[in-house]
């Protein structure tokens, strides 16, 4: 193997982790079996003015975790979330449900450039909430 193969090898490597998802803290009851957290893209969600983009949130729950979770978000300015499902931007989660969500992020045509963030929230019926931020960069689209 030359070391041009071993580099591209390790810069592949190094990509994968950097996209992987970069996790919230735990909520529900933290320190015991019975907490969740909630993961999102780890590099930011690249959009264009006027585009839509869509990412997997994933709430992951320990084995004794049996509470709902309702997941929500908040949005800034020139940007508007949706989940795939659920009601007036929110979703529940049951025990036993499939934990990943696809949200939509959509930049107004006149979205601010730049870097904004979506803050995903996630609340159990009894215990701590966590939340997890996602980074979305706004391009300006040339006119």
């Amino acid at each position: 193997m030359t070391l041009r193969t071993r580099a591209a090898g390790f810069a592949a490597a190094f990509a994968l982790t950097l996209a992987g998802c970069g996790k919230s803290p735990e909520g529900g009851q933290p320190g015991t079996t019975e907490t969740f957290t909630v993961s999102a893209p780890l590099l930011p969600v690249m959009i264009k003015q006027g585009d839509k983009q869509t990412v997997t949130i994933k709430v992951d729950r320990d084995a004794s975790f049996k509470d709902d979770i309702a997941v929500k978000h908040e949005e800034p300015k020139g940007l508007k979330v949706e989940f795939s499902k659920g009601v007036l931007g929110a979703q529940t989660i049951k025990p036993g449900e499939p934990g990943e969500i696809q949200m939509s992020i959509t930049a107004d045509k006149d979205a601010t450039p730049g870097e904004h963030v979506v803050k995903v929230i996630a609340t159990p019926s009894k215990g701590a909430a966590t939340h997890k931020d996602v980074r979305v960069k706004v391009e300006a689209i040339s006119k």
